[in-house]
Formats: structure tokens, sequence, C-alpha cells
């Protein structure tokens, strides 16, 4: 089967953007630990697995625009022929300090 896999933002250098061949009945978490053995040391960085088999930290992996972890089965749902995943890494900010009301309209 084949499905998309395109990475955004810092990802897009490391994922890109492509079609992957994988083995019917592959799921969600075996797919990101065949892409963490094909990228090596790089992966280490940004796809890791907390003591549960959640994905850890704030990395966002869509399938068809739904986040993985709110998948039927999580991680273990199976990918489909033509499926698409998404990869986001974690993303912070804002403006001003917090509390400081810098940035916000004022009322």
């Amino acid at each position: 089967m084949k499905i998309h896999l395109r990475g955004y933002l810092t990802f897009k250098n490391q994922i890109g953007d492509r079609q992957i061949e994988l083995p019917a009945g592959v799921s969600v978490r075996q797919f990101l630990v065949r892409l963490i053995e094909e990228l090596g040391d790089e992966s280490g960085s940004f796809i890791q697995f907390n003591q549960e088999g959640n994905l850890e930290g704030s990395m966002v992996v869509l399938v068809n625009g739904r986040h993985a972890n709110h998948l039927p089965g999580g991680l273990d749902t199976k990918l489909e022929d033509g499926d698409q995943i998404a990869m986001f890494p974690p993303i912070a900010g804002g403006c001003g300090g917090a509390g400081s009301g810098e940035g916000w309209a004022s009322t």
C-alpha cells in the first residue's frame, strides 16, 4: 500500500513530502518506528515515545487530518492505502510576557 507523508515547518527538511510504500496492516506506531529507523540519529530529536508507548512531547502526527492520539485505535490504528500523514514539530510562542497585556487590545 502507499501512503503520503508530509513534514511541516522544521520537519520539512528531515521528512519532506513523499509517497511511501508499506506492507498492508502496518499501524501508525509501526510506521513511526520504521521512520525512526530510516532517519537514524536525526529522528531521535523529534520522534519519541513515553513509557505508555504514546508520542512524547507536543509533536503532532495527523492521519487524514485527525490527531493520531485521537484515532479509534490510537497509534495502533492500521493505516490504509492512500492515507495521508502530516507531521508538525512542537509549536510554542506568543506575544509579550505572561500577564503583561503586551500585544493584546486594552478595553
